[in-house]
């Protein structure tokens, strides 16, 4: 009874079924994986966009000689095998102790970009070196920020959940 109320266009459980896609995020599978280039563009975009610069700590560094940097990481916010986009704006540049926390769910990110500290278990020379205003450092270009729905993911999936 209930296929036959989902198959009949004067019942309201057919609408809702629309309706209930309509809310889900789409997001495409990549037909083939990405290349070597892209990725070597998504990394050298993101350092760029944060300007060599760890967005947590704040801590400057030159750019590299050579293609890979020696202090700074790239972190997923989303990861990308629960569904994260490739894409600079789901990637921090972070140091290597604050990549780590953050991907271990020591560290996360509200709202207006405020770092949540697990006192419990993230390491306390670390805690040291946080911006102490409190606040992830942002990229200029609005393009490269943050996305909020990775944040969110993030928040309630990693630091949350771990």
């Amino acid at each position: 009874m209930a296929n036959e109320d989902t198959d009949d266009p004067g019942h309201p459980l057919y609408w809702q079924k629309f309706l209930t896609e309509a809310e889900s995020r789409y997001q495409a599978e990549p037909v083939d994986p990405p290349s070597i280039d892209t990725l070597r563009q998504l990394y050298t975009s993101v350092l760029a966009n944060y300007g060599y610069a760890c967005a947590m700590t704040g801590a400057q560094f030159a750019p590299p000689p050579d293609f890979m940097h020696d202090e700074l990481q790239l972190a997923a916010i989303q990861p990308l095998t629960s569904g994260g986009m490739l894409h600079v704006s789901n990637f921090l540049c972070l140091e290597t102790a604050a990549a780590d926390a953050f991907r271990q769910g020591h560290v996360s990110v509200g709202k207006s970009y405020g770092l949540i500290v697990d006192l419990s278990r993230i390491d306390p020379e670390l805690l040291e070196r946080i911006n102490p205003l409190g606040r992830l450092r942002l990229p200029e270009s609005e393009i490269a920020r943050p996305d909020d729905a990775a944040l969110a993911f993030h928040r309630h999936n990693v630091f949350l959940g771990a």
